[in-house]
């Protein structure tokens, strides 16, 4: 016959030891919810003409997040620099999204849309996704920015450039006067990842 004295404790053990898996298994499904909604994949934003992007759909890709301005000084080079990389890299992995601002100087006066793609056909510039004006410094910037800028908040001006892993994870960020060129080897490295 079992003895009470063993069985009740054994009892509790088996209990103790069945809670404490369950809730360190619950623990790494939230940890791993939370890694995932510190990264540019867990966000939604709208393209030009107002639709709703999530950016899960770049899941798998090495992104290129640039504030683009028409405007500027840097505009032609960013440009011309930015068509470069797409057309040596989109094809192995890499996606620009490109995100209009007129926080700068009012840089960027073309309005989403007919008139902002106009703009960039008129330039001849094909330098991948293009996605609605926004804010990306001050209090209302966009939460892409936000999650951007949450370790190194100030954006200087027009066309600072932010490269993104394939997981969804900054991995770098360059300065406005930066030539897109300048960002080959860590886009290759990315890529080969």
């Amino acid at each position: 016959m079992l003895n009470k004295e063993f069985v009740f404790p054994g009892l509790m053990a088996a209990v103790a030891l069945a809670t404490v898996l369950h809730t360190r298994s619950r623990l790494q499904q939230d940890l791993a919810h939370m890694r995932w909604l510190t990264t540019v994949h867990s966000l939604v934003v709208r393209d030009t003409f107002g639709n709703p992007v999530q950016l899960q759909r770049f899941a798998g890709k090495v992104m290129l997040i640039v504030n683009i301005a028409s405007r500027c000084g840097l505009t032609s080079s960013q440009y011309d620099g930015l068509q470069n990389l797409l057309e040596a890299y989109e094809e192995r992995g890499l996606s620009i999204l490109n995100f209009p601002c007129n926080q700068f100087g009012g840089q960027m006066p073309e309005s989403d849309g007919q008139e902002m793609l106009d703009h960039l056909r008129k330039e001849g510039a094909n330098i991948g996704h293009l996605f609605a004006k926004i804010d990306v410094k001050g209090r209302q910037a966009e939460p892409l920015y936000k999650l951007l800028t949450r370790h190194q908040p100030d954006i200087e001006w027009n066309f600072v450039k932010f490269l993104v892993d394939r997981k969804g994870n900054l991995h770098k960020r360059y300065g406005a006067e930066l030539e897109p060129v300048a960002l080959v080897d860590d886009i290759e490295l990315l890529l080969a990842r």
